[in-house]
C-alpha cells in the first residue's frame, strides 16, 4: 500500500508541475501575442499615414503647381533623342 501512495504521490507532482509549465508558456505566448497585436497597431497607422500622404502628394494640381513653380515642362519632341542600345551576342 505505500509503494502505491509513493507512486500516487510523485504522479501528482509530475501532473502539478506539467500544469504549471503549461500555464507558464501560455501566459508567455498571451504577452508575445499582445506585443505584436500593439506592433500591428503601429504599422496599421503607419500604414494609413503613409496612404494620405500618398493620396495628398498625388494630387494632379499640386504636381502642375510645383512642376510650374520649378519652370519645368513635358519635353518636346525636339529635345527627344533615341538612342540604339546594342544587342548582345548570343
Amino acid at each position: 500500500m505505500n509503494k502505491i501512495n509513493i507512486i500516487l504521490l510523485l504522479l501528482v507532482l509530475a501532473s502539478a508541475f506539467a500544469v504549471v509549465t503549461v500555464q507558464d508558456r501560455s501566459r508567455q505566448f498571451f504577452i508575445a501575442l499582445d506585443k505584436a497585436q500593439k506592433g500591428e497597431s503601429l504599422l496599421n497607422e503607419d500604414f494609413s499615414r503613409l496612404k494620405l500622404a500618398q493620396a495628398r502628394l498625388s494630387n494632379h494640381q499640386l504636381i502642375q503647381d510645383a512642376s510650374a513653380r520649378q519652370n519645368l515642362h513635358s519635353p518636346s519632341l525636339a529635345e527627344t533623342q533615341m538612342l540604339a542600345v546594342p544587342r548582345p551576342v548570343k
